[in-house]
């Protein structure tokens, strides 16, 4: 009788133990959902009113060659609030913002620092976010790191790849933001959201 009453007690615990067993026994890529995110952002450059990206922090210098005045010194500190668009069309539906910012950070060559995170505002995804990081270097395509989120993308790792892919004017460009990532799949609840155009899951 005694016999039979341990085992009864352990054979929860034996149960519990195989699952962690097979939990640990998969590999770390099966425990992360991947998600894809491509959004526009419209970056109105220069001094005029609708300008999104302006200077925060003039830079000790010197001015860098291989950029553009006035915002070429070393150092040089700029912000940004840019619209978000779910197509390259200045007239689409915005869909967020991208607020960050980026520093001349070489003296010679043309190279930018940034940090930027893409807050999401409508839709199954808004309020969530996705930080980014990395450098411009004014190649033609751009990578960053993908270093975090919050909400739906919460613990997000990855990638995004940025370019450029309509010029309105020399002041009025649009940027697509091409987001590859993973989250962990016990912290998301994008499972539970309704589907989004947005979002590509593979």
């Amino acid at each position: 009788m005694m016999a039979s009453s341990v085992a009864n007690r352990l054979l929860p615990l034996l149960a519990a133990a195989v699952a962690l067993m097979t939990l640990l026994a998969l590999p770390v890529s099966a425990w992360r959902r991947p998600m894809r995110v491509t959004v526009y952002v419209q970056e109105y450059l220069g001094n005029g009113p609708e300008t999104t990206e302006k200077l925060l922090v003039r830079g000790p210098g010197p001015a860098n060659p291989s950029l553009w005045p006035p915002n070429n010194l070393f150092g040089d500190t700029l912000v940004m609030d840019d619209l978000v668009t779910a197509s390259p069309d200045n007239t689409s539906a915005p869909i967020g913002r991208v607020y960050g910012t980026y520093m001349v950070s070489s003296m010679s060559r043309p190279v930018l620092v940034v940090s930027f995170t893409l807050l999401l505002t409508t839709g199954p995804y808004n309020g969530s976010t996705i930080v980014m990081g990395g450098i411009d270097d004014s190649s033609a395509v751009l990578e960053h790191a993908v270093i975090g989120g919050t909400a739906a993308f919460r613990g997000a790792q990855g990638h995004v790849v940025g370019k450029v892919v309509k010029a309105y004017s020399p002041t009025h460009v649009v940027m697509e933001l091409d987001v590859h990532a993973s989250v962990p799949v016990l912290w998301t609840q994008a499972e539970e959201a309704p589907a989004s155009p947005l979002i590509i899951d593979h």
